[in-house]
């Protein structure tokens, strides 16, 4: 097999090609080992992503190994919140794998336009995603890399997992990497995982609750200047607890957040399944009436603020429109500082006032009273003095 065919070349767009039944619309982006797709399935007319493992990246056989992997562990994960696999192949030499396209954006790009998620949000995320985890777990497979980068929001405002390439099946014995630190994202990666110890479910527990602190708050739990300290971060230092940055959350959430990010894994939920339970009690709790009956990740298509303008790619322009949406947030930021202000500042007057007249009565009340006593006193001399006269 030809690991680089001819005319293939790295950092070679294929975009206007057809790679078997699919035809290359664009490029949509590239990860570790591969060059993402857009394509039309020619024989159904729908639209699909297509991963084309890169000619450098064939030459490595665990890489093929790995992108084999990732092709069968996620094709057999058949769930609402999954991107689901279609196919996988080697055309030409070229290794590929199909899998539903997404059309939307990931919770990076929805954090970067939009900002922190609210109490809502913040517990429909950990409800899909638990579930994808469940469905994952049940079957022995850990994703390992969950972040907010492999988490895209459907139009309806379904939470989808992409990306098990990081994923391995607990009951194989096949190692395809030697470097427990080199699978995963530093922060968002448990401590197990970071000191490449065995994982389990329970290490993506971890990751959903570092991505969901970092969707509510703004940025990761921990952080650091280089990658390591990330992961000695993880493993070493304290939790800042997340009431005290979003006093508005309830401490249910706060709760579940903080529970999933313990650092030893029995401290953490047993299971998905364990997780779900308590974030039904906190809905239940928040919403008495209820879940919702619309998701609270529902975006719309002619959401300008949202898309912008001319736009056809929501994943592309969610990250393009951050700007613009990130000056609008901050001037009505300004705003709300300037009515607060005028506010206080209007109140003062207020109160100010209101002493003003309270002296003046009060001093109109003094004089009063000094002259009623004056005028008692005066009286009382009158009459001393007349009393005086009849005696003599």
């Amino acid at each position: 097999m030809d690991a680089n065919p001819a005319g293939i070349q790295s950092g070679h767009d294929l975009a206007g090609r057809s790679l078997g039944g699919y035809r290359l619309l664009r490029h949509l982006g590239s990860g570790a080992m591969a060059d993402v797709y857009l394509a039309e399935q020619e024989s159904l007319g729908r639209q699909v992503a297509v991963k084309v493992l890169r000619p450098e990246t064939t030459r490595h056989r665990g890489a093929v190994e790995r992108f084999a992997q990732e092709a069968r562990t996620a094709a057999a994960l058949v769930h609402g919140n999954i991107v689901q696999i279609h196919e996988v192949a080697c055309i030409d030499g070229m290794h590929f794998l199909v899998e539903e396209y997404v059309a939307g954006p990931s919770l990076k790009a929805w954090l970067e336009a939009r900002g922190p998620l609210d109490t809502r949000q913040g517990l429909a995320v950990l409800a899909q995603v638990g579930s994808a985890l469940a469905r994952s777990a049940q079957q022995g497979i850990v994703h390992r890399d969950i972040k907010p980068e492999n988490l895209l929001v459907t139009r309806a405002g379904e939470v989808k997992v992409a990306d098990f390439g990081l994923a391995r099946v607990l009951s194989s014995d096949v190692e395809l990497t030697q470097d427990g630190m080199t699978l995963g994202t530093p922060l968002y990666m448990s401590p197990e995982q970071g000191q490449g110890s065995a994982v389990d479910a329970r290490s993506d527990l971890y990751s959903l609750g570092a991505t969901v602190y970092h969707l509510l708050v703004g940025h990761p739990p921990f952080t650091g200047p280089t990658p390591v300290s990330v992961v000695m971060a993880n493993i070493q230092e304290p939790l800042r607890p997340l009431a005290t940055l979003r006093p508005d959350l309830p401490a249910g959430l706060c709760g579940i957040v903080e529970r999933l990010l313990a650092k030893a894994p029995a401290e953490r939920y047993k299971t998905p399944a364990d997780m779900l339970h308590a974030v039904e009690e906190v809905e239940a709790a928040v919403m008495p009436r209820g879940r919702w009956a619309e998701s609270p990740l529902m975006w719309q298509e002619d959401d300008a603020e949202w898309l912008g303008a001319g736009a056809d790619d929501p994943r592309s322009a969610a990250v393009a429109a951050a700007p613009a949406t990130q000056r609008a947030r901050a001037a009505t930021v300004a705003l709300r500082e300037a009515t607060q202000h005028l506010r206080a500042a209007v109140a003062h007057d207020r109160d100010a006032a209101t002493a003003r007249r309270r002296f003046w009565l009060g001093t109109a009340l003094v004089a009063a009273v000094a002259l009623a006593i004056g005028f008692g006193i005066g009286r009382s001399r009158v009459r001393r003095s007349e009393l005086f006269r009849l005696r003599r």
